[in-house]
């Protein structure tokens, strides 16, 4: 038995040495080595010679200013814009208007390009389903709007089947919660500020890759079907995209299970600490949240492999036992595990969800979306100035945020499907040896919010040797 749990720890070992020796493959050893950041190092921006101008110091918005671009020589084929219509050729389309594309067409529009982004909805962040806790570092590295915020997280608890409690607490705030909705519409307006222009309740159905442009099909309220042309276009449209489907993209190798509701808790008028439930029936493959937003709200949810709606029910019994949840408006979505294929073809870049770039131990997309959203802008910007939009050229996209984050989503995904395998009798051991060891406090250096590999790393050994060993992944 230990041998099975040995030859576990260590394929997880070799798999994510394998993500070093493909990064070194891809960009030079040197830029593979500074691609191994610290857990909580901000990464650096792609390695771009001629220019990082939003990675670095943002100078976008006086270029746009001045009618000047910082992309370099653009043909001026590329720079022409026409009406609206079967003629007009847009510089770049971004489908969605999630974090990610937002983000992305941010910051291309602020490089000086003409952007148009899709959006099927007709409110920007309506049925924004989310747990909408954000971390620190992601607020100081992307100037994120704080209207949107609506409490700090200081200290989260981690509470088991029989109500065992591992808690970390911080001097300064871990994360902060967001009102999602509210944080998209600001996004928005830095979007529309920098000439993005925003169609919303357009639903785009089909990409079609042609030799000089995108055409993207998509249907309109107002005037039914209709098209536009783009020199490259960004997918930003979430899990599950069928998009990708019919552009050979990638595909997530599992989806998780939310779901979520706000309510008012009784006799918490102030705000304690996030909780975190686990165990196989609290949420199996995953885990449950009770975060509070203050004023005695909350937003109680979890995510599972499975159907979540039984779960859902009993978490919100042993929460709120007064509250049923007939009474409360109740939001679904699936969220992408580790995907795979790859994430750009001729003319097309993937981001954020719909690449599978979402946080595979927390199910958090907002912080690895809005990276991946700078890296696509970036390899954009750079295939404009050279004036090639093959899948070649856009294929910096992939090693950029595989050496930022890849490690990441590898290590998290097979440590969640380990941790999916313990029973709840094992997971009260954990938790007593845990506490026993003061554990948490030994690895307050490696524990950070939005990178995890290394606690993982540090820990699973101890956790596969007290549980008692789990089948196979």
């Amino acid at each position: 038995m230990l041998a099975g749990l040995v030859t576990r720890v260590e394929a997880i070992k070799i798999a994510t040495r394998d993500v070093d020796r493909a990064l070194a493959n891809c960009m030079g050893e040197k830029a593979s080595q500074a691609g191994r950041l610290r857990p909580g190092q901000a990464f650096p921006g792609p390695r771009i010679r001629e220019s990082s101008w939003f990675v670095t110091q943002g100078i976008g918005r006086g270029a746009a200013a001045s009618g000047h671009s910082y992309l370099g020589v653009i043909p001026k084929n590329i720079q022409a814009h026409t009406r609206w219509g079967g003629d007009r050729l847009e510089d770049v389309a971004v489908v969605g208007a999630g974090p990610a594309g937002m983000y992305a067409a941010y910051l291309l529009a602020k490089a000086g390009l003409k952007v148009v982004l899709l959006e099927a909805q007709t409110r920007i962040g309506e049925r924004a389903i989310c747990s909408g806790v954000l971390g620190e570092e992601a607020f100081s590295r992307f100037d994120l709007p704080s209207r949107a915020v609506l409490t700090k997280i200081d200290c989260i608890q981690a509470i088991s089947p029989q109500g065992r409690v591992l808690e970390h607490r911080t001097e300064t705030p871990l994360a902060r919660v967001i009102d999602k909705g509210e944080f998209n519409r600001a996004l928005g307006e830095r979007a529309l500020a920098e000439g993005v222009e925003i169609c919303l309740g357009r639903k785009v159905d089909a990409l079609e890759i042609g030799r000089q442009s995108v055409l993207v099909r998509f249907l309109s309220p107002e005037e039914g079907r209709k098209t536009l042309k783009a020199r490259v276009a960004v997918i930003a449209m979430g899990v599950n995209c069928f998009l990708n489907r019919t552009l050979g993209l990638a595909q997530p190798r599992r989806v998780l299970h939310a779901m979520q509701a706000e309510l008012t808790l009784p006799d918490k008028e102030t705000a304690g600490p996030t909780k975190v439930y686990v165990g196989r029936s609290i949420a199996p493959g995953a885990f449950g949240w009770e975060i509070p937003l203050g004023n005695g709200r909350a937003r109680v949810g979890l995510m599972t492999e499975h159907d979540p709606e039984p779960y859902f029910g009993d978490l919100l019994r042993r929460i709120a036992p007064t509250i049923a949840v007939s009474a409360l408006n109740v939001g679904r979505k699936g969220i992408a595990q580790a995907a795979d294929g790859p994430c750009v073809a001729d003319r097309v870049v993937a981001v954020g969800e719909a690449a599978g770039h979402v946080k595979t131990t927390t199910g958090g997309g907002i912080y690895y979306g809005l990276l991946s959203a700078e890296f696509a802008a970036e390899v954009i910007a750079r295939a404009y100035r050279k004036g090639d939009f093959s899948s070649r050229a856009l294929s910096d996209f992939e090693r950029y945020w595989r050496t930022a984050f890849g490690r990441e989503l590898l290590v998290g995904y097979f440590a969640r499907r380990l941790a999916a395998r313990f029973s709840d009798d094992q997971i009260e051991r954990l938790f007593e040896n845990f506490r026993a060891t003061d554990l948490l406090v030994k690895l307050n250096g490696r524990l950070k919010f939005d990178w995890h590999h290394r606690a993982l790393m540090a820990t699973l050994p101890r956790i596969l040797a007290l549980s008692g060993g789990v089948g196979a992944i």
